[in-house]
Protein backbone atom coordinates (compact mmCIF):
# COMPACT_ATOMS: atom_id res chain seq x y z
CA UNK A 1 0.00 0.00 0.00
CA UNK A 2 1.61 3.51 -0.70
CA UNK A 3 1.94 5.83 2.00
CA UNK A 4 0.68 9.54 1.54
CA UNK A 5 2.59 12.64 2.43
CA UNK A 6 0.76 12.90 5.83
CA UNK A 7 1.50 9.48 6.93
CA UNK A 8 5.03 9.71 6.09
CA UNK A 9 5.54 13.28 7.99
CA UNK A 10 3.21 12.87 10.49
CA UNK A 11 -0.19 14.56 11.28
CA UNK A 12 1.08 16.28 14.17
CA UNK A 13 3.73 18.12 11.95
CA UNK A 14 1.78 18.89 9.44
CA UNK A 15 -0.96 20.82 11.41
CA UNK A 16 1.61 22.65 13.31
CA UNK A 17 2.37 23.94 9.62
CA UNK A 18 -0.99 24.47 8.97
CA UNK A 19 -1.57 26.27 11.95
CA UNK A 20 1.67 28.53 11.68
CA UNK A 21 2.63 26.91 15.45
CA UNK A 22 6.24 28.07 16.70
CA UNK A 23 9.21 26.03 16.78
CA UNK A 24 9.66 25.52 12.62
CA UNK A 25 12.35 28.14 12.55
CA UNK A 26 13.44 28.86 8.86
CA UNK A 27 10.43 26.65 7.42
CA UNK A 28 7.58 29.12 9.02
CA UNK A 29 9.16 31.95 8.12
CA UNK A 30 9.76 30.91 4.56
CA UNK A 31 6.11 29.41 4.75
CA UNK A 32 3.88 31.56 6.72
CA UNK A 33 0.00 30.85 6.36
CA UNK A 34 -0.77 34.66 6.59
CA UNK A 35 0.79 35.15 3.29
CA UNK A 36 -0.84 31.90 1.27
CA UNK A 37 -2.51 32.54 -2.38
CA UNK A 38 -5.92 31.36 -3.24
CA UNK A 39 -5.89 28.79 -6.26
CA UNK A 40 -8.72 27.93 -8.65
CA UNK A 41 -8.96 25.77 -11.25
CA UNK A 42 -10.93 25.36 -14.29
CA UNK A 43 -11.20 21.84 -16.30
CA UNK A 44 -12.47 21.07 -19.38
CA UNK A 45 -12.07 18.97 -22.48
CA UNK A 46 -9.46 19.70 -24.58
CA UNK A 47 -11.93 20.16 -27.66
CA UNK A 48 -12.65 23.95 -25.52
CA UNK A 49 -9.06 25.33 -25.87
CA UNK A 50 -9.66 27.56 -29.02
CA UNK A 51 -12.76 28.54 -27.12
CA UNK A 52 -10.99 29.35 -23.59
CA UNK A 53 -8.12 31.35 -26.02
CA UNK A 54 -10.68 33.70 -27.06
CA UNK A 55 -12.87 34.11 -24.59
CA UNK A 56 -9.57 35.10 -21.71
CA UNK A 57 -8.10 37.73 -24.93
CA UNK A 58 -11.43 39.23 -24.83
CA UNK A 59 -11.81 39.65 -20.86
CA UNK A 60 -8.08 40.18 -19.96
CA UNK A 61 -5.17 41.47 -20.95
CA UNK A 62 -2.06 39.54 -21.78
CA UNK A 63 0.75 39.21 -19.57
CA UNK A 64 3.35 41.74 -20.27
CA UNK A 65 6.10 39.92 -19.61
CA UNK A 66 5.33 36.63 -20.89
CA UNK A 67 2.54 36.11 -22.64
CA UNK A 68 2.92 32.61 -23.94
CA UNK A 69 5.38 29.64 -23.96
CA UNK A 70 6.42 26.10 -22.95
CA UNK A 71 6.57 25.24 -19.36
CA UNK A 72 8.37 21.84 -18.53
CA UNK A 73 8.37 20.51 -14.88
CA UNK A 74 10.28 17.61 -13.41
CA UNK A 75 8.48 16.30 -10.59
CA UNK A 76 10.25 14.33 -7.19
CA UNK A 77 8.31 11.67 -5.41
CA UNK A 78 8.78 8.41 -3.78
CA UNK A 79 9.57 5.21 -4.71
CA UNK A 80 5.80 4.30 -3.27
CA UNK A 81 4.51 7.54 -5.19
CA UNK A 82 3.89 9.17 -1.85
CA UNK A 83 3.02 12.80 -3.12
CA UNK A 84 0.97 11.58 -5.95
CA UNK A 85 -1.13 9.55 -3.31
CA UNK A 86 -1.32 12.49 -1.15
CA UNK A 87 -3.60 14.03 -4.16
CA UNK A 88 -5.60 10.82 -4.52
CA UNK A 89 -6.39 11.13 -0.86
CA UNK A 90 -7.44 14.60 -1.02
CA UNK A 91 -5.04 15.14 2.09
CA UNK A 92 -5.90 18.95 2.93
CA UNK A 93 -2.34 19.43 3.47
CA UNK A 94 0.05 18.36 1.20
CA UNK A 95 3.69 19.32 -0.05
CA UNK A 96 5.87 18.63 -3.65
CA UNK A 97 8.77 19.71 -5.26
CA UNK A 98 9.89 20.10 -8.70
CA UNK A 99 12.27 21.67 -10.89
CA UNK A 100 11.08 23.76 -13.54
CA UNK A 101 12.39 25.82 -16.79
CA UNK A 102 10.67 27.75 -19.94
CA UNK A 103 10.71 28.02 -23.31
CA UNK A 104 11.32 30.95 -24.05
CA UNK A 105 13.71 31.76 -21.09
CA UNK A 106 13.20 34.66 -18.97
CA UNK A 107 15.15 37.89 -18.92
CA UNK A 108 17.81 36.74 -16.78
CA UNK A 109 18.59 33.89 -19.38
CA UNK A 110 18.11 29.92 -19.57
CA UNK A 111 17.71 28.46 -16.18
CA UNK A 112 15.71 26.28 -14.14
CA UNK A 113 14.42 26.31 -11.21
CA UNK A 114 13.20 24.48 -7.36
CA UNK A 115 10.11 24.78 -6.56
CA UNK A 116 8.87 23.66 -3.30
CA UNK A 117 5.28 24.28 -2.97
CA UNK A 118 3.05 23.60 0.22
CA UNK A 119 -1.11 23.34 -0.27
CA UNK A 120 -3.15 23.91 2.54
CA UNK A 121 -6.67 23.37 1.55
CA UNK A 122 -7.33 25.82 -1.50
CA UNK A 123 -4.11 28.10 -0.52
CA UNK A 124 -1.17 27.71 -1.88
CA UNK A 125 2.39 28.97 -0.87
CA UNK A 126 5.92 28.43 -2.57
CA UNK A 127 8.86 28.50 -2.59
CA UNK A 128 11.56 29.38 -5.71
CA UNK A 129 15.39 29.76 -5.71
CA UNK A 130 17.13 29.31 -9.20
CA UNK A 131 19.21 26.29 -9.63
CA UNK A 132 22.64 26.29 -11.59
CA UNK A 133 22.15 23.79 -14.07
CA UNK A 134 20.58 24.84 -18.20
CA UNK A 135 17.11 23.49 -19.58
CA UNK A 136 18.95 21.64 -21.91
CA UNK A 137 20.35 19.53 -19.72
CA UNK A 138 17.46 19.12 -17.47
CA UNK A 139 15.41 17.63 -21.15
CA UNK A 140 18.03 15.18 -21.55
CA UNK A 141 19.43 13.59 -18.45
CA UNK A 142 18.07 10.19 -17.36
CA UNK A 143 15.95 11.03 -14.77
CA UNK A 144 18.14 7.89 -12.70
CA UNK A 145 21.15 10.68 -12.87
CA UNK A 146 22.44 11.03 -8.88
CA UNK A 147 22.69 14.71 -9.99
CA UNK A 148 18.88 15.34 -10.28
CA UNK A 149 19.08 13.99 -6.11
CA UNK A 150 21.74 15.80 -5.39
CA UNK A 151 20.13 19.51 -6.45
CA UNK A 152 17.23 19.05 -4.74
CA UNK A 153 19.32 18.07 -1.14
CA UNK A 154 21.82 21.11 -2.11
CA UNK A 155 18.88 23.72 -2.80
CA UNK A 156 16.21 22.39 -0.78
CA UNK A 157 17.87 23.54 2.13
CA UNK A 158 15.22 24.33 5.14
CA UNK A 159 12.31 22.83 3.45
CA UNK A 160 13.14 19.19 3.52
CA UNK A 161 10.95 18.77 6.74
CA UNK A 162 7.78 19.93 4.23
CA UNK A 163 8.57 16.70 2.37
CA UNK A 164 8.29 13.15 2.41
CA UNK A 165 11.82 11.64 2.66
CA UNK A 166 13.43 9.54 0.01
CA UNK A 167 12.50 11.17 -2.87
CA UNK A 168 13.10 10.90 -6.43
CA UNK A 169 13.23 12.67 -9.50
CA UNK A 170 10.04 10.64 -11.00
CA UNK A 171 8.75 12.46 -14.42
CA UNK A 172 8.89 15.22 -16.39
CA UNK A 173 5.29 17.14 -17.43
CA UNK A 174 5.53 19.56 -20.07
CA UNK A 175 2.39 22.00 -21.34
CA UNK A 176 1.78 24.87 -23.51
CA UNK A 177 0.89 28.30 -21.13
CA UNK A 178 -0.77 31.12 -22.29
CA UNK A 179 -1.05 34.07 -19.46
CA UNK A 180 -3.33 36.73 -18.46
CA UNK A 181 -3.97 39.28 -16.10
CA UNK A 182 -8.02 39.88 -15.09
CA UNK A 183 -8.47 43.74 -15.07
CA UNK A 184 -11.77 43.16 -12.86
CA UNK A 185 -9.95 41.17 -9.70
CA UNK A 186 -6.10 41.60 -10.25
CA UNK A 187 -5.72 37.76 -10.69
CA UNK A 188 -3.11 36.33 -12.65
CA UNK A 189 -4.72 33.70 -15.15
CA UNK A 190 -3.17 30.91 -17.34
CA UNK A 191 -4.62 28.93 -20.01
CA UNK A 192 -2.69 25.61 -19.70
CA UNK A 193 -3.33 23.26 -22.95
CA UNK A 194 -1.56 20.29 -24.80
CA UNK A 195 -0.51 19.01 -20.90
CA UNK A 196 1.75 15.69 -21.50
CA UNK A 197 4.08 13.35 -19.54
CA UNK A 198 7.08 13.08 -21.80
CA UNK A 199 9.69 11.14 -19.75
CA UNK A 200 9.67 8.98 -16.29
CA UNK A 201 12.37 7.21 -14.56
CA UNK A 202 13.11 3.87 -15.85
CA UNK A 203 13.57 2.12 -12.24
CA UNK A 204 10.35 3.03 -10.92
CA UNK A 205 8.32 3.69 -14.03
CA UNK A 206 9.59 0.99 -16.35
CA UNK A 207 8.83 0.97 -20.22
CA UNK A 208 6.63 3.52 -20.41
CA UNK A 209 5.89 5.31 -23.47
CA UNK A 210 4.88 9.97 -23.59
CA UNK A 211 0.96 10.59 -21.56
CA UNK A 212 -0.78 13.14 -23.05
CA UNK A 213 -4.42 14.21 -20.54
CA UNK A 214 -7.31 15.13 -22.89
CA UNK A 215 -7.99 18.03 -20.52
CA UNK A 216 -7.31 21.58 -20.65
CA UNK A 217 -6.94 23.80 -17.02
CA UNK A 218 -7.46 27.81 -16.89
CA UNK A 219 -5.61 28.31 -12.89
CA UNK A 220 -6.83 31.88 -11.52
CA UNK A 221 -4.27 33.02 -8.72
CA UNK A 222 -4.67 35.76 -6.09
CA UNK A 223 -6.98 38.54 -6.82
CA UNK A 224 -10.78 38.91 -5.66
CA UNK A 225 -13.40 35.97 -5.72
CA UNK A 226 -15.96 37.80 -8.12
CA UNK A 227 -14.72 37.48 -11.55
CA UNK A 228 -17.02 38.09 -13.90
CA UNK A 229 -16.34 36.20 -16.48
CA UNK A 230 -16.00 33.27 -14.91
CA UNK A 231 -20.09 32.17 -15.88
CA UNK A 232 -19.75 32.30 -19.49
CA UNK A 233 -16.42 29.85 -18.74
CA UNK A 234 -18.42 27.42 -17.09
CA UNK A 235 -21.35 27.69 -19.45
CA UNK A 236 -18.94 26.15 -22.00
CA UNK A 237 -18.21 23.06 -19.69
CA UNK A 238 -15.18 24.31 -17.52
CA UNK A 239 -15.46 22.86 -14.15
CA UNK A 240 -13.89 23.71 -10.87
CA UNK A 241 -12.10 21.43 -9.39
CA UNK A 242 -8.97 20.49 -7.60
CA UNK A 243 -6.10 19.33 -10.10
CA UNK A 244 -2.96 18.14 -10.71
CA UNK A 245 -1.61 17.54 -14.16
CA UNK A 246 1.34 15.15 -12.37
CA UNK A 247 -1.36 13.64 -10.35
CA UNK A 248 -3.35 12.86 -13.82
CA UNK A 249 -0.87 11.89 -16.19
CA UNK A 250 0.57 9.31 -13.63
CA UNK A 251 -3.01 8.08 -13.19
CA UNK A 252 -3.27 7.54 -16.94
CA UNK A 253 -0.19 6.01 -16.93
CA UNK A 254 -0.02 3.63 -13.91
CA UNK A 255 -4.06 3.26 -13.55
CA UNK A 256 -5.18 3.72 -17.44
CA UNK A 257 -7.93 5.98 -15.85
CA UNK A 258 -9.55 9.01 -17.22
CA UNK A 259 -7.61 12.35 -16.34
Amino acid sequence: MMASVTQLLGSAKLEALASGAPGDGRILAAWGTRDLISERKFVAERSRAAFAGVWLSHFCRPDPAYPAGTVSSLYYDTPGFACYQAKLNGDFVKAKARLRWYDPAGRSGPQAFLEVKLRIGSGRRKFRVPVPVLPAWLAGVPLDDPGLRDLLERHGTGLRDLLPPDLQPLATVTYKRQRFVCPFSGARVALDRDIRLTRANARLLPHVSPVGLGTIVVELKGGAEAVPWLDGLQQAGFRQRSFSKYAACLSQLRQGAPP
